[in-house]
């Protein structure tokens, strides 16, 4: 099969893409085009002359050739998509720029080893540019035309749709009421934090003294109270402090957290990283393959196990947090406990729900950008409630808005149902570990009944699944398939605070201690690089699949908690104090921003792009650390405005003081 495809592609480059052979394809007056199209076609003949300023040589040239490396299977030519959406023609005229798939007799082509259902389908593309007044279907008129040029034993069709055909008013679209509306929201909110901001810095050098005497001369006393509160809220000097504020760790607090979680995000950013190029396109996606097949490639395609190490942290700070603080019997308001995580997290998410709905078209252009509106922009327009709502991961799976956000669904309906859980452990705590303990059960049985049913493939890497979409979709976004390491949090948030408090003692030997850390070590290194040998063969290994499936994740967080354990109780050596570095203290604020920010600004990246990317480890490591740091600006505005402002709003809103949120700290 690969053979016949070099062979058309060659063939298409080399007669077919021919100014003489493209000419007679236009020229054939029985060729079904609309009378519009035709009219442009003729006017295009007419004006062809081999000058660089001729309209008709720009429109010819833009069309795909014949690319280099077809054996390193690149087959992302896609043209010269701004000069044909730039080419201005006669009158009306103005160049109209289709993408297309090539379809074989036996459909379409994938490199071999790689299953048609694969996160990696290969499909040869094709560009072709024509006149403005020429429809898609005129453009598969004439595709197909340059096509049947090519030998009788060789059936090969292209097949542009109107998604990804544009011109350049789809390149430069004129603002909607939504995108007017969303920039007045931005405007605003940047006003006031740019106000409070300049009148917070002035009372704090120079009008302080005054700004208190003033204020008890009007007698407005509780506007002393208030108005400095929501003007510190949106400063940038005041917020700014808190964020990069580092402090002594208290002997109650868990410092390694800190650390834990940056690095768990830097992991995902990384995964990230690599996977969301290849929807764009790639120059050499052989080598990409080759890539997947080398056991190193585990370490970041088993990044998904860094999202586990974020349900054992998130189970462990709240049932930590809350053991905390009922023992101070500080009072407790449910729906308090409601509210301030509610707001908390959705604050910034509406934010960047708001920007993705309705701004996101205007960030750039490309052969591909389409697919961006598609799978971004239309989501957030249609289906902006479900992510709110946190219900996305089980309404509407297959059209997320901001589609990283179903950790966030998970993560909001376990918390939804903590607080009983937590009550009971709290007083019950043994008939509680009982329950808990069969929850991870049934969570893992859940797996086990998804992965058997659906015959799912346990490692992303092999190609040769027919099934990518039914293990996202069937078990890897859902809660009642994912809540075991958050369970296994649950469970050690408890020990945790009963060690803190004198009610249960760990005192262990080096030599215990060495041995934890070993298989502690040696766990994590088989969840990382386990099946990589035994799961990616073109035969389906049912018993294999499941079982990895069904337990990979548990055992990783109960790896991930004695990591946690053990640098909280003074085992941890050279881990706990890498992970306990000031610095991480103020990184770590920057995870949210950047969980929520950097998936949408990888795809603006990959379908922006106007040529095909190079594959290679050291080039993705090269735009892994642009994506972090500019993924932790973009974390920085989100703080700034909207974070930080949030939780002083919530303050005054709520009039709140010492409380039980006080304690539950934000995961």
């Amino acid at each position: 099969m690969l053979r016949v495809v070099l062979m058309v592609v060659m063939l298409l480059g080399a007669q077919c893409c021919a100014q003489k052979s493209l000419f007679k394809v236009l020229g054939d007056k029985e060729l079904n085009l609309t009378s519009k199209c035709r009219e442009q076609v003729n006017e295009l003949m007419a004006n062809f002359t081999i000058d660089e300023s001729s309209w008709a040589l720009q429109m010819v040239d833009a069309t795909s050739k014949v690319p280099s490396g077809l054996l390193n299977y690149n087959f992302g030519e896609m043209g010269d998509f701004q000069e044909c959406v730039g080419t201005q023609g006669s009158g009306e005229i103005v160049g109209k720029y289709c993408l297309g798939d090539l379809f074989f007799s036996n459909g379409t082509f994938n490199a071999p080893g790689v299953g048609t259902g694969s996160m990696l389908p290969v499909v040869p593309k094709w560009a072709l540019c024509l006149p403005s007044g020429c429809t898609t279907e005129d453009m598969n008129v004439v595709g197909n035309a340059v096509l049947r040029q090519l030998p009788k034993d060789i059936e090969v069709k292209v097949n542009f749709s109107d998604l990804l055909c544009q011109t350049i008013d789809d390149v430069n679209p004129e603002l909607t009421d939504g995108a007017i509306a969303a920039i007045v929201v931005l405007v605003l909110l940047g006003t006031t934090v740019l106000v409070s901001t300049l009148y917070d810095i002035y009372i704090t050098f120079y009008g302080k003294r005054e700004y208190h005497q003033n204020y008890v001369l009007l007698n407005i006393t509780p506007l002393i109270e208030s108005s400095p509160m929501i003007i510190k809220g949106f400063s940038v000097y005041t917020n700014g402090q808190k964020i990069f504020k580092m402090t002594t760790p208290t002997a109650d607090q868990l410092p390694c957290l800190n650390g834990l979680k940056f690095i768990s995000m830097m992991w995902v950013v990384a995964g990230h990283q690599f996977l969301i190029p290849i929807f764009g396109s790639l120059t050499n996606t052989k080598y990409l393959i080759q890539w997947a097949d080398h056991p190193y490639s585990m370490f970041l395609i088993s990044g998904t196990l860094s999202v586990d190490t974020f349900f054992t942290v998130g189970g462990a700070l709240m049932s930590y947090s809350l053991m905390k603080a009922m023992h101070k019997k500080v009072p407790f308001n449910l729906f308090l406990y409601y509210l301030h995580r509610y707001l908390r997290l959705t604050a910034p998410l509406a934010l960047v729900v708001l920007f993705s709905a309705t701004l996101l078209k205007y960030m750039g252009s490309g052969p591909k950008w389409p697919y961006l509106l598609l799978y971004f922009q239309k989501n957030c327009e249609d289906y902006w409630w479900s992510a709110l709502l946190y219900v996305q991961n089980y309404v509407n799976v297959s059209n997320m808005c901001v589609g990283q956000t179903w950790y966030l669904n998970i993560d909001m309906q376990l918390y939804i149902v903590s607080s009983g859980v937590l009550f009971a452990l709290w007083k019950y705590p043994k008939f509680c570990l009982a329950i808990l303990g069969l929850c991870s059960l049934v969570f893992m049985g859940f797996s086990f009944y998804e992965a058997w049913d659906n015959d799912l493939a346990a490692i992303l890497s092999n190609l040769h699944t027919t099934h990518a979409n039914d293990y996202h979709n069937k078990y890897y976004l859902l809660t009642h398939t994912r809540g075991t390491p958050w369970v296994v949090g649950v469970v050690l948030g408890l020990f945790l605070f009963k060690i803190k408090q004198k009610e249960i003692t760990l005192e262990l030997n080096q030599w215990v201690v060495l041995g934890a850390w070993g298989a502690c070590f040696a766990t994590l290194l088989a969840c990382v690089l386990g099946g990589h040998s035994t799961l990616r063969s073109p035969e389906y290994d049912r018993w294999g699949n499941v079982l990895h499936i069904t337990l990979v994740r548990p055992v990783w967080s109960v790896a991930i908690a004695w990591i946690i354990l053990a640098c909280c109780n003074d085992y941890g050596g050279p881990i706990n104090w890498i992970l306990s570095l000031p610095i991480f203290q103020v990184l770590n604020r920057f995870t949210y921003g950047i969980y929520l920010t950097h998936v949408t600004f990888l795809h603006v990246i990959a379908y922006g792009r106007h040529w095909p990317d190079y594959f290679s480890v050291f080039n993705m490591a090269y735009q892994f650390w642009g994506a972090l740091w500019f993924s932790t600006g973009l974390a920085a505005l989100l703080m700034f405005m909207i974070e930080f402002p949030m939780i002083t709003v919530e303050k005054i809103l709520t009039r709140r003081e010492e409380s039980i949120m006080e304690h539950v700290k934000d995961n």
